[in-house]
């Protein structure tokens, strides 16, 4: 026989009770006097013989009352010889996912998480099924179900230690919606495909910083199966701050301006006061800057450089607590003058306000980041453009007809990968560039709507996909209506035509057009920016888009200079060797034909030489990985995610086997014969009790 509630079983020492009141012998209440004794002194009774037990009968049915009142609440029953067997309760899959990312470098939170992550894998039972995950932007699968299915729980084990053993943090950053979703989805999948209808368990080993990516969780929906139970690792003192350079705008200025820096102090943050420093070589290369950042704010300030330290490349912040010194440091290109030119095919002087070479010798200021020579050609210079000698223009920008022999050079220009933007502004240019433009002609001459009284064209149609308007295609700078255009060429393009129309006037004529030539580039427009022509050169699109055609024509030049960890860099073309000499001082040798440079795994300054050149270019810690505060569990619940540790298959089987016993107790109820037993053993005691308190009257007056 077994019991539901053995602590009911406490309930049989109220037997005590009736022993203790059979102890105590009570005194007669009622009262008689003698004439014979009134003159008598009294005294009182002396006790001859100690309080014993006296009426047995009843003092057993009373405590036989109370033991079976108690073990009715015990609710006893008879157990069937059905056993219980380990497969009739589902079993556990737990997938341990470790957080690797960037933050994680933070004082000793990976050995914690290590630890962890240890304690985890102790308390596995022999029926878990375990998976071993890894994450940062990625997921990666360390240990799958597979490999230990076949394993006992100790080979189990030491396999995921082992495993465990050889991950270390990266540098990448966190994106732990991802990462859920990603397991989530496998935990589901695998267990649709084996139909064995496990209890899925996500334990979460992370430091839960608020700058971890969730946006994942916001376009999936959450797996009921799926528990999670989040392991938050922290360091003891959790202050920590980064430094960040800030864009400046330095084309307005010749000179070098101070560089402007912005440190962000975490919420959660203790410290407050900060230094920062230029490094070249890892030595200061400037004199340090105080920052007084309030936690949960930032502050941007100048930090120059040293005297005749122009080459600094890295920012050091100190200030924060031990160990938070991963994102302590940020790379930079030296800010280098470049010197480019641009030749000019036109006879009007840079002194002539009637033609283009006036505004476009002016809108190139020497700045501290460029330089830009206009060099003018005329029908008399001999050019010798020589890549040896730095001669060849940046690009070649053609408002009159070039002679045969300056076309046969610009020929060979385009095919090396030169930009040229061929201005049609006069009729007779049309006619003299058809063959070499690719067979254009002049449309018939159309009468203008004498009602409408419109006397200019404007842009009606770009197409902002194409690199040259790309930059423009925010809504706040794709307004080109405001541009006039007195006159231009109506152009008509061949029919096969090889020509890609990237903007149009609003009577449906090319405004502009790009050719494949070779490697390169040869861009027409049928309307000039001189005053004759157009409004262009006193729009704000003019600087912008001749800027862009010098960006476009640079081929031996990195689309950006900084990039974040693990970014791909798209690489200039070129022929020849490449290769790329990481942060550590490792060369790496790429293909050929490589367009693109992923191995970014580590901030610092990387090297790409091809052509002959070294482009240098900075890779840093993505910004979001330095916000270390600690995110909010809560928010993981409004996604759906069911937080919390599925029970063991041990508890399982207990509950399933408690489960069991309530039925048949319920089934059985043999309380309710107890409870009987109970008021028949009453209803005697009660007659008992009843017939020996009946004492005879001579017996009243009987001394104890």
């Amino acid at each position: 026989m077994s019991v539901l509630s053995g602590i009911f079983f406490l309930g049989a020492a109220a037997i005590v009770g009736p022993i203790l009141f059979h102890l105590i012998r009570r005194t007669p209440k009622a009262r008689y006097d003698f004439s014979s004794l009134m003159f008598l002194q009294p005294s009182p009774p002396r006790l001859t013989r100690r309080s014993r037990l006296d009426q047995w009968l009843l003092l057993l049915l009373r405590s036989l009352v109370i033991l079976l009142l108690a073990f009715a609440f015990m609710r006893p029953f008879f157990r069937t010889s059905t056993n219980l067997s380990p497969d009739d309760v589902p079993r556990r899959h737990i997938a341990l996912v470790v957080d690797q990312s960037a933050s994680m470098r933070r004082a000793d939170v990976w050995q914690k998480a290590l630890d962890e992550a240890n304690q985890v894998i102790d308390e596995l039972e022999a029926a878990d099924e375990v998976s071993l995950f890894a994450f940062d932007e990625q997921l990666t699968s360390v240990v799958t179900t597979e490999e230990t299915s076949q394993l006992d729980r100790t080979q189990r084990r030491e396999m995921v230690r082992e495993r465990l053993k050889q991950l270390e943090p990266t540098w990448n950053a966190s994106n732990l919606g991802a990462a859920l979703v990603g397991v989530a989805e496998r935990l589901t999948a695998d267990d649709d495909l084996k139909q064995t209808g496990a209890k899925l368990q996500i334990v979460l080993i992370s430091d839960m910083q608020a700058g971890s990516q969730i946006d994942r969780l916001q376009t999936s929906q959450w797996p009921e199966s799926v528990q999670v139970d989040v392991h938050s690792i922290t360091p003891e003192d959790d202050s920590n701050a980064r430094v960040r350079l800030v864009d400046s705008n330095e084309e307005s200025t010749a000179q070098p301006i101070a560089p402007r820096v912005r440190v962000r102090n975490t919420s959660d943050s203790q410290a407050d006061q900060f230094e920062v420093v230029w490094l070249r070589d890892n030595k200061p290369a400037s004199r340090p800057v105080s920052f007084y950042v309030p936690a949960g704010e930032s502050l941007v300030l100048d930090v120059p450089y040293g005297p005749g330290e122009v080459g600094a490349d890295q920012l050091q912040l100190s200030g924060d607590a031990t160990g938070m010194d991963f994102d302590n440091q940020f790379f930079a290109i030296p800010p280098l003058q470049e010197e480019l030119s641009i030749a000019y095919f036109g006879s009007d002087g840079k002194d002539d306000s009637d033609g283009m070479l006036f505004y476009l010798s002016r809108a190139f200021g020497e700045t501290a980041s460029r330089k830009v020579d206009i060099n003018a050609v005329t029908a008399d210079t001999v050019l010798d453009w020589n890549d040896v000698a730095g001669t060849i223009p940046r690009l070649v920008v053609i408002t009159e007809t070039p002679t045969e022999d300056q076309r046969t050079l610009l020929d060979t220009y385009l095919k090396r990968g030169g930009h040229a933007v061929v201005v049609l502004q006069a009729d007779d240019m049309v006619s003299d560039l058809s063959s070499w433009l690719g067979d254009i002609s002049l449309s018939a001459k159309k009468e203008a709507d004498a009602s409408s009284g419109k006397s200019y064209a404007m842009l009606g149609q770009i197409d902002f996909q194409h690199p040259l308007f790309a930059p423009f295609a925010a809504a706040r700078y794709n307004d080109f209506t405001t541009i006039r255009f007195w006159q231009h060429r109506d152009v008509r393009l061949a029919e096969e035509s090889a020509a890609n129309v990237i903007a149009r006037f609003d009577d449906g004529s090319p405004a502009i057009w790009t050719t494949p030539r070779g490697e390169g580039q040869l861009y027409v427009m049928t309307a000039g920016w001189n005053r004759k022509d157009s409004q262009l050169a006193l729009s704000t699109k003019f600087l912008p888009l001749l800027s862009r055609w010098l960006e476009l024509a640079d081929r031996q030049k990195l689309a950006a200079q900084s990039y974040v960890v693990n970014q791909s860099v798209a690489l200039p073309s070129s022929t020849g060797e490449k290769t790329i000499q990481t942060p550590s001082g490792e060369t790496l040798q790429l293909t050929e034909g490589a367009t693109s440079f992923d191995d970014t795994s580590e901030p610092g300054i990387y090297v790409l030489r091809q052509g002959g050149k070294d482009l240098p270019f900075a890779v840093n810690l993505a910004d979001a990985e330095s916000d270390t505060a600690p995110l909010a569990l809560d928010r993981l619940e409004q996604f759906g995610i069911s937080l919390g540790m599925a029970a063991t298959h041990s508890e399982e089987l207990a509950e399933l086997r408690q489960l069991q016993d309530r039925e048949l107790e319920n089934h059985q109820k043999v309380w309710k014969w107890l409870v009987v037993a109970v008021l028949a053993l009453l209803a005697v005691e009660t007659f008992l009790a009843a017939r020996r308190s009946h004492v005879p009257a001579q017996d009243l007056g009987e001394a104890q």
